[in-house]
């Protein structure tokens, strides 16, 4: 039997008394994710601990409350459950917790306990056997497959296993979903100019996604009207991509792969995702650089420094994509990030305002700092207009007529680039 002091919570659990005789209060402890953070607990504690409380809201019921013992345990109080669903509710809760920050979930990490007792301010406990909760789907995971983000397919069917995925060539690939779901990805690197080095070093991976659901027209899509299953496909169909171009040598340049937000809301999602990414070998993830997509405006801070760090494992960087130009990326600050980045296709050369809001956009992100990343710029005006404003690198059509393919780091002089005549250039 082991003991924890808890004496703030004293007179709560004296009043929760019948709770503790019926089974249900639990502790979980996160002592896992600290025993493997190393120098990094200090600053990840709060954000395991927010975590932990969001997970265990999201599953219990009214009532039940949740209270943090000490830096690696919470107390979990479950009045209006059973025992048994006391604990499965507990185990998911850390079951959860631990995919996220550690990326898996080992039996041996499963620590949870089960208060017997309380007497002069310290809970009595016993160990709990968790393990059962790694073969069960969690609660919820159904219905995040089914029902997709707002905007999406609500009623949609649920994603096929990943065996009813397949590649038609090297830059295409079809997703299929039961019973009536059909997604077809075309992936196309496009080249992204380091303005300060004058050099193409890297490429973006930029999905071009075309939708069929039953007897509907085919129409063209984006991730954030796909659910977080399917979307977390696309994800792994842009690594996929990578890790095919980078391991058979034919690109030793960074590549840009997308990482939708919506992948990674849902646990079942966001696990397949994080597979993937452990799957691919060190020595080319050395060449990834994870950008988060599909932001919303008025995003927490704190919800984009989690993906963050779930993410800055597994790739050389990690950047987020703004929403639009109008976007404060200053409360980005803190969040982790390595830069930011905006899909600047939908500007219009003839818009008088458009250079003025890629100006302030350059300067918010300066000033956290941060690299500042514009990508598909459409008129060589627009390019001029970002490069004079700071951002750090530049893609767009001209830059894409001049580079083809990743073939490697390719020295490139602005008069390169602002030689080419593009769509827009008589309108600067």
């Amino acid at each position: 039997m082991e003991r924890f002091t808890s004496a703030a919570l004293g007179d709560v659990l004296e009043r929760v008394g019948s709770t503790i005789a019926a089974g249900g209060a639990n502790i979980i402890s996160v002592e896992a994710i600290r025993e493997r953070s190393e120098g990094r607990w200090t600053r990840k504690r709060e954000q395991v601990s927010v975590f932990v409380e969001r997970a265990f809201s999201r599953l219990s019921q009214p009532g039940d409350f949740i209270a943090e013992l000490n830096d690696t345990e919470f107390l979990t109080v479950q009045p209006s459950v059973s025992r048994v669903a006391a604990v499965t509710v507990s185990a998911n809760t850390l079951k959860e917790t631990l995919a996220f920050f550690l990326g898996a979930t080992a039996r041996e990490d499963l620590r949870l306990f089960q208060v017997v007792g309380i007497a002069n301010g310290q809970l009595s406990v016993q160990p709990m056997d968790a393990s059962h909760v790694l073969s069960e789907p969690e609660a919820g995971c159904e219905s995040a497959l089914e029902t997709g983000p707002a905007g999406g397919f609500p009623g949609g069917p649920v994603m096929a296993a990943s065996d009813d995925l397949f590649w038609t060539d090297a830059h295409r690939v079809r997703l299929t979903s039961r019973p009536n779901i059909e997604l077809d990805l075309s992936i196309t690197p496009e080249p992204t100019w380091n303005v300060g080095a004058k050099v193409v070093a890297s490429f973006v991976l930029n999905p071009t996604m075309w939708l069929k659901v039953g007897a509907e027209p085919e129409r063209a899509a984006t991730c954030s009207d796909l659910s977080a299953a399917l979307a977390a496909e696309v994800a792994i169909g842009g690594l996929n991509f990578a890790a095919d171009l980078i391991g058979r040598g034919h690109a030793k340049v960074a590549l840009h792969a997308p990482m939708p937000w919506n992948a990674m809301t849902y646990s079942t999602s966001r696990y397949r995702l994080l597979q993937a990414l452990r799957d691919i070998p060190s020595e080319i993830r050395q060449f990834l650089i994870l950008e988060i997509t599909e932001l919303s405006e008025g995003l927490p801070p704190s919800r984009l420094s989690e993906q963050v760090s779930m993410l800055a494992p597994y790739g050389r960087a990690v950047l987020a994509r703004a929403h639009s130009e109008l976007a404060d990326v200053r409360a980005w600050r803190g969040c982790g990030l390595n830069g930011v980045t905006l899909d600047c296709r939908n500007l219009d050369a003839a818009d008088r305002h458009a250079q003025k809001r890629l100006e302030v956009f350059a300067r918010r992100a300066a000033q956290v700092p941060l690299a500042c990343v514009g990508y598909g710029l459409p008129a060589s005006s627009l390019m001029m207009a970002a490069w004079a404003s700071g951002f750090t690198h530049l893609g767009g059509t001209a830059l894409t007529k001049e580079i083809a393919e990743p073939k490697g780091i390719i020295q490139l002089q602005p008069a390169d680039i602002f030689a080419a005549k593009t769509e827009g250039c008589e309108h600067s």
